[in-house]
């Protein structure tokens, strides 16, 4: 198996995967967010999903450059949230690859979340205030570290263009390399809209995007959990070693699993409180179940389990 080079790096931590398959798994709080991979097709490199930050994604694309001593080829976006997409501009010189959905929903947020950073300068301060006066251990860890990347994203804002896709494809696109395979498949609404994972099928692993968290809680507002699970279920009928999560380290099939089982969790305890009329604001963020109550990020589960039960509430009104 190849050896990484010395690849250090304040953003992410570089995992060997197999040989010529790397993860670049974010460090919390720096403005990296969501993990990234590099890949050799033997005579080209494919980098999938660039981060929150184009001064993470200059990491990234160092990394990719040093590993095989050539520039990037491909660049993958996964989905189009920013912490997946914000660091295109640093691979403009290469075929950025996405659906047309991804391509359009990354334009319309990107240029929403900038103007947002713009117009509310003070909002790194607000954070700083709310994590001073934060007395949970856990939630204070949690906003820590959005207080770096928020800082890290502020820091970045003057120099920030949103650079979409040019290369689109609709349901499958093979690369093809003297290496190996690279197949990149739109898997339909879960997490988002516009899902895609890249399955390299020789080395028996998967991309998952945010598809997959691995010991993080999700985050499910722009998606359809029921459709998710469905989703997670067709992936682990896919021949898998290794499964590279949007965030979290890398998991294998086995993490797949446990994340639809979460799924699946949140929505029969979303229909039990919304059929018990519970209060929504009576969900504390702090009532986890034991299994998942060492995850990443715990806000999310009061967050998601609100989401879920004004849908299923909605729903019933109709």
């Amino acid at each position: 198996m190849t050896m990484t080079p010395n690849l250090s790096s304040n953003y992410f931590e570089l995992k060997v995967v197999s040989d010529g398959v790397y993860a670049a798994i974010a460090k919390r709080g720096t403005g990296a967010v969501g993990n990234a991979g590099i890949i050799d097709l033997g005579e080209e490199t494919v980098v999938f999903d660039t981060m929150y930050t184009p001064q993470a994604a200059q990491e990234l694309r160092r990394a990719a450059e040093q590993l095989w001593g050539r520039p990037v080829s491909y660049v993958i976006n996964s989905h189009f949230h920013f912490d997946h997409v914000g660091g295109n501009q640093a691979f403009a010189h290469a075929a950025i690859i996405s659906t047309a959905k991804t391509r359009e929903l990354m334009l319309e947020r990107g240029n929403q979340l900038i103007s947002y950073a713009k117009s509310h300068p003070d909002y790194p301060e607000q954070v700083r205030t709310s994590l001073e006066r934060e007395t949970d251990a856990n939630r204070q860890k949690e906003m820590a570290d959005h207080l770096g990347d928020v800082l890290a994203l502020a820091a970045d804002l003057p120099v920030i263009t949103l650079t979409p896709a040019a290369l689109l494809f609709d349901r499958s696109l093979t690369l093809q390399g003297s290496k190996r395979r690279a197949v990149l498949m739109t898997k339909g609404c879960g997490h988002t809209p516009c899902d895609s994972i890249l399955y390299l099928p020789e080395d028996e692993i998967v991309f998952t995007g945010d598809l997959l968290s691995v010991n993080t809680h999700p985050h499910i507002r722009d998606g359809n959990a029921q459709e998710w699970v469905r989703i997670l279920e067709e992936i682990e009928t896919l021949a898998l070693r290794d499964a590279v999560p949007g965030h979290g380290p890398v998991g294998g099939k086995e993490d797949l699993a446990v994340f639809r089982a979460y799924l699946t969790m949140l929505l029969d305890r979303a229909v039990q409180l919304a059929t018990a009329k519970i209060p929504l604001e009576t969900i504390p963020y702090s009532d986890i179940p034991e299994m998942y109550a060492g995850w990443q990020v715990p806000s999310l589960y009061a967050n998601n389990l609100k989401h879920l039960c004004e849908q299923f509430s909605a729903a019933e009104r109709r």
